[in-house]
């Protein structure tokens, strides 16, 4: 038998009987004594990393909550009562600790989730504002300067047709006409640009391909 387990109160029936009646002065001893055991059993057991003070604390919790309908059953049955409760709050801690850990995993993986749909989006905005330069560009080389102009100025430069109108001396209806002309073939081009643009995958590794040398003989 350990030096910790001879220290348990079993023997006292009468401290465990004024216990149970609720007499403070009888608890403090019985507590004072029964922590000391606990801590030690959850020192010597060495608890996978769960800290004694805390199962310790735990465990007096409950049997705080439950020394009022603990029967004695013979010598060590306290004791065993005790470990029991403290083998109960340590499976406890262990499982708080792993649900603690998984959801830290998936809070990193869901932040990750996350990152990846940030980046692809990004990856799209930059595809897309790309795209529309370029069909921008092709599309200014395909009508006259001042359909081009026309279109500049109310669609991009967010000047009102009227304006524009008076200042070209056009009617608005051309003015329309022209932007909406414009906005087709620009919709045209941003179609063709994409269907020919290769797939690239945003993730995929730039790893310069290496070329084997050739073997002397």
């Amino acid at each position: 038998m350990s030096t910790s387990d001879r220290r348990v109160p079993d023997t006292s029936l009468g401290l465990l009987g004024r216990v149970q009646a609720g007499d403070s002065d009888a608890w403090r001893e019985f507590s004072l004594r029964c922590f000391d055991v606990i801590h030690d059993w959850c020192r010597w057991r060495q608890m996978h990393g769960i800290e004694p003070d805390d199962i310790t604390q735990n465990t007096m919790l409950v049997v705080v909550r439950k020394i009022g309908s603990f029967q004695h059953a013979g010598r060590g049955s306290l004791r065993a009562w005790l470990k029991a409760i403290a083998w109960r709050c340590w499976a406890d801690a262990v499982a708080r600790a792993k649900r603690s850990e998984l959801g830290e995993l998936r809070m990193h993986y869901e932040a990750a989730i996350d990152e990846i749909a940030n980046l692809e989006r990004q990856h799209e905005q930059l595809r897309k504002l790309d795209l529309m330069k370029r069909a921008l560009l092709l599309v200014q080389q395909r009508v006259r300067p001042s359909t081009w102009q026309m279109f500049y100025r109310t669609a991009l430069a967010g000047e009102a047709g009227a304006t524009v109108s008076s200042e070209m001396k056009i009617p608005l209806y051309v003015i329309y006409s022209a932007r909406a002309r414009v906005q087709r073939l620009l919709h045209e081009e941003v179609q063709l640009l994409s269907a020919l643009e290769p797939e690239v995958d945003v993730y995929e590794s730039q790893v310069p391909e290496t070329t084997s040398e050739p073997s002397g003989h």
